[in-house]
């Protein structure tokens, strides 16, 4: 080829802005450099808006990264004509595809009215503010609240003596909003469910409590008054 329509090429090449390289680069070639560069596995890859990038998704967290995996980067990717947060709108619609995914077994289920209406939340047994949410929830009724107790604050303590109750659920909630504590159990209990609760809070980023998961894909940490809690469940 002479060097003028090497040019040439290179041209079209740039302004298309996709270069052999990348035509070249698949999901699968990109999933194995990640791994092999960066000891990530990914769930699930394929190209993003911006050309020459691919869109990388690990552990429910997205990443950014060249054909190669070379270049990873961690943060938004924002559509300046749309004005929209497009790794959020990924985010949302990853969380709203694994909604049945939750571990609810590990969970105490709590149902107020016809609990038509589902939410996830992580909640510790010595948080003020996730106290407060046992009268919210019978405020706003018609819902079914999968709590996943994580020991954040205090270890183990209160926690243990719930999840190894007779009835987690009912032990849970007179703790939460009567101050009732639960009832002493022998030591040889099965608390295990706490460490896979807390592995989980990890996977999500969870770092505060309540930090409540929605089927619309959002999430929200903190307390919520019964108005906004009914208006994130009215979205659904």
């Amino acid at each position: 080829m002479s060097k003028k329509k090497l040019l040439v090429a290179l041209g079209v090449c740039f302004a298309a802005g996709v270069c052999t390289q990348t035509l070249a680069a698949t999901p699968k070639s990109v999933e194995t450099a990640l791994l092999k560069n960066t000891g990530l596995q990914a769930e699930e890859v394929r190209t993003s808006p911006m050309p020459g990038v691919w869109e990388v998704l690990v552990e429910d967290r997205i990443y950014y990264v060249d054909d190669t995996a070379r270049y990873v980067l961690f943060g938004r990717m924002i559509d300046t004509v749309s004005q929209v947060d497009l790794t959020n709108e990924r985010i949302r619609e990853v969380a709203r595809s694994r909604w049945k995914d939750w571990p609810v077994k590990d969970a105490v289920k709590q149902v107020f009215g016809t609990g038509e209406r589902e939410l996830v939340v992580f909640s510790d047994a010595n948080c003020t503010f996730c106290r407060t949410m046992e009268r919210v929830y019978a405020q706003v009724g018609n819902l079914t609240v999968y709590t996943f107790i994580t020991p954040m604050l205090r270890g183990e303590t209160n926690a243990r003596e719930i999840v190894c109750s007779k009835d987690p659920a009912k032990a849970w909630h007179e703790w939460m909003k009567n101050s009732i504590r639960p009832a002493a159990v022998p030591s040889s209990c099965d608390t295990s469910v706490l460490q896979r609760n807390l592995l989980l809070a990890n996977r999500f980023n969870v770092t505060g409590a309540p930090t409540f998961f929605f089927k619309t894909g959002d999430r929200h940490t903190g307390a919520l008054s019964p108005q906004q809690l009914e208006n994130m469940l009215t979205a659904q």
